[in-house]
């Protein structure tokens, strides 16, 4: 599995199945999920493992944020890109 680059963190160890889970939920907000729920659903991770890498990527401002309530998850534009993202 490639794993989307804004799933590496600075803070945390970047272990492969952190890495793996990390990268699901960037895709599926990719693909226009915004609740954890959802997100649980369609990677087949269980909601509290979700939960606890949006945690992780949400502390080092990295990749996602929330907002509105009921609480909606988006991406942001922070975190490692790459190289194939840079326009020249």
């Amino acid at each position: 599995m490639e794993y989307e680059p804004q799933s590496y963190l600075t803070v945390i160890r970047n272990v492969n199945r952190g890495l793996k889970t990390r990268t699901l939920i960037i895709k599926a907000l990719k693909s226009g999920c915004t609740n954890i729920k959802e997100i649980s659903k369609i990677t087949g991770v269980n909601y509290q493992t979700i939960f606890k890498q949006i945690r992780n990527m949400e502390r080092e401002g990295v990749a996602i944020k929330h907002e509105g309530k009921p609480v909606k998850w988006l991406l942001t534009d922070r975190g490692q890109k790459s190289i194939l993202t840079y326009k020249t």
